[in-house]
C-alpha cells in the first residue's frame, strides 16, 4: 500500500461523537509528516443550518465537482 500525499483522497475510519463505533468516509490529505498525517473529513449529509463556521460546503452543481473524484448522493 502506498502512503498518503498532499491533496489526495483517501477512505479513513471516522469514529462516532459518542466512540461506539465507526464508519468508513473519504478526506482529504493536508499534510504528511513521518507516519502521522493531517486530513480534513468529508461528509455529505450537512444542512445549511448546521454548517458550522470552519465549514467549507461544496455543491454538487458547482463547475469543478466532477474534478473532486467524489460520487454525487442520489
Amino acid at each position: 500500500m502506498s502512503n498518503p500525499k498532499p491533496q489526495e483522497i483517501w477512505l479513513v475510519r471516522f469514529p462516532f461523537s459518542d466512540l461506539t463505533s465507526t464508519k468508513v468516509r473519504p478526506a482529504l490529505i493536508l499534510a504528511v509528516h513521518r507516519e502521522e498525517a493531517i486530513i480534513l473529513g468529508i461528509f455529505s449529509k450537512v444542512t445549511n443550518s448546521n454548517l458550522q463556521t470552519t465549514w467549507v460546503l461544496m455543491s454538487e452543481e458547482h463547475p469543478n465537482f466532477l474534478q473532486t473524484g467524489l460520487k454525487r448522493l442520489h
